[in-house]
C-alpha cells in the first residue's frame, strides 16, 4: 500500500482472515458487526508493521479497513482460512465513510 492509501471496509461471512504488515506500517480498524456478540458496535484499531509485527485475526462478521501510515510503502499479507470462490463471494463492501460505521477510514 503506497503512503497514505486507504482501504474501504470489508467483512465476510464465513471467512477467516488473518493480516500480517511486514514492511513499513499501517492501522487496521475493526468494527464488530455481530449482533450477538459481546463487542458489538465497538470499534478497535491496531498499528502494525515491521517495528511492530502482530498478526490481527480478524472473525467473520467483523468489518475492517485498513490506512497506510508513514512515508514508506506498506506490505500487507492477507492469510485467509478458506480460498475465495468467484462463483459464491464471501465478502461484504463499504465505503472507508460510510454512515453505517462509526469510524470514517479517511
Amino acid at each position: 500500500m503506497y503512503s497514505g492509501a486507504v482501504t474501504g471496509w470489508h467483512a465476510h461471512k464465513v471467512t477467516l482472515d488473518r493480516l500480517f504488515c511486514c514492511a513499513g506500517s499501517v492501522r487496521i480498524s475493526l468494527y464488530d458487526g455481530r449482533k450477538a456478540s459481546p463487542s458489538f458496535g465497538k470499534v478497535w484499531h491496531k498499528i502494525v508493521g515491521a517495528l511492530r509485527p502482530a498478526i490481527v485475526v480478524i472473525p467473520p462478521g467483523v468489518w475492517h479497513g485498513v490506512a497506510a501510515l508513514g512515508p514508506e510503502t506498506a506490505l500487507l499479507l492477507n492469510l485467509v482460512d478458506k480460498a475465495y470462490a468467484y462463483d459464491a463471494p464471501d465478502h461484504w463492501r463499504l465505503p472507508p465513510d460510510t454512515d453505517h460505521i462509526p469510524y470514517k477510514l479517511v
